[in-house]
């Protein structure tokens, strides 16, 4: 085997074993860097997208500049796709621009719809949702039939080139972690048909309605993630499908039982039950729900928290889930270097004993400003130095 692979093994097996709440070597260190990665290689967020061979060359270097265990993933949209759509939610103004989402296109389903949307949800997101999103396909035919044949066109190619980059940075020894991305029924909803204030006014106003479509998405939900869990090649460790979170810390306790909760719980059973492991984003402080989540099958999951009392988590979810996260990424941001190890020094004193816990920012980052790459290669080093066990 080679001294990449042996990396690529090593790595993988470090992550892994802690997500398995054992405990490895060392804390592993999880690469976080979203849209960053293209401003560290001079490029910018559009111009990945636009071309993969730049995505390529921009996660190759942070893989071989920044010490990590594993980045949590390529962070790229299909832009040719996008574009040959006439995609109306995202937009790129030129090819030096970030992708900028139109928050107005949320709203594209109207509250009297839920009736039709909940008897069939597929067929409805098909055949209403996608026209109002995507300019070509509210086109007769055959103009809406060579923009579908363009768009697979794109799909293809996207999918081969990022299965390219992944090949990349394993013959660099750099293991990736998601092999998929999930979405809750309700987010889905708030976030691309209804939006969050649309939602928020359902949930008041049609509560038995909202209550009817989480229940008529879910099957398509559990459907998506397993067909992206089949389309990666088999390997030794569990599947991993990202589930980021956006509204359970909006919602009172009493909604959150009501409407989110319920149907989280019978995704998180699921995929348990498939030997798939749920990377869950908790965005916001989820200590309220502590409860709930140690009802969650244990060592199945883990999760990324953005906010939390660092003892009151670890006494909460150790024996349920790996914690990953915590350092906060302003602290990269405008903190010296001093600084930022003396955070993640207090963050490992608390969460590093007896495994369980992977190294890793509150949230991924996003803008060039997001962290400095000089505090953020100081801090893994100390990281992977000062927590051996």
């Amino acid at each position: 085997m080679s001294e990449a692979m042996n990396l690529y093994q090593e790595r993988s097996n470090r992550i892994f074993k802690t997500i398995n709440l054992e405990q490895a070597d060392r804390v592993p260190v999880l690469g976080t860097y979203g849209t960053w990665s293209a401003y560290y290689a001079g490029y910018t967020p559009a111009q990945v997208d636009i071309d993969l061979d730049k995505c390529a060359k921009a996660s190759v270097k942070v893989a071989n500049d920044i010490p990590v265990d594993m980045l949590h993933m390529v962070s790229n949209k299909p832009a040719a796709l996008l574009q040959s759509l006439g995609s109306k939610s995202y937009n790129y103004l030129s090819k030096d621009n970030i992708v900028q989402y139109s928050d107005e296109q949320a709203g594209m389903m109207s509250e009297d719809e839920y009736p039709e949307f909940n008897k069939d949800p597929l067929r409805f997101i098909v055949e209403k949702i996608l026209p109002r999103k995507f300019a070509e396909l509210a086109k007769s035919s055959p103009a809406k039939d060579v923009a579908l044949a363009r768009g697979a066109m794109h799909f293809a190619i996207y999918g081969a080139k990022s299965g390219g980059i992944t090949g990349a940075l394993a013959q660099q020894g750099m293991p990736l972690l998601g092999d998929g991305l999930l979405i809750h029924p309700m987010d889905l909803i708030a976030d691309m048909y209804r939006g969050i204030k649309g939602m928020f006014g359902d949930m008041r106003r049609r509560p038995e309605e909202v209550l009817e479509a989480i229940e008529a998405l879910l099957p398509v939900i559990l459907r998506f993630g397993m067909g992206q869990v089949h389309m990666v090649p088999p390997k030794a460790t569990p599947k991993v499908l990202f589930l980021p979170m956006h509204l359970p810390t909006m919602m009172k306790l009493a909604d959150f039982d009501k409407f989110y909760w319920p149907a989280f719980k019978k995704m998180m059973d699921f995929f348990a039950a498939q030997n798939v492991c749920v990377l869950g984003f908790y965005e916001g402080d989820w200590s309220r729900y502590y409860d709930h989540l140690q009802e969650l099958p244990a060592k199945k999951s883990f999760g990324w928290f953005e906010h939390a009392n660092f003892k009151e988590i670890k006494q909460s979810l150790k024996d349920t889930m790996c914690i990953v996260g915590l350092f906060p990424a302003t602290l990269l941001q405008y903190g010296t270097e001093q600084e930022c190890i003396a955070k993640a020094k207090e963050i490992l004193d608390i969460m590093a004993p007896g495994g369980g816990y992977i190294f890793a920012t509150d949230r991924e980052l996003i803008a060039a400003q997001d962290g400095k790459s000089e505090n953020i290669i100081a801090v893994n080093k100390f990281v992977m130095e000062y927590g051996i066990y």
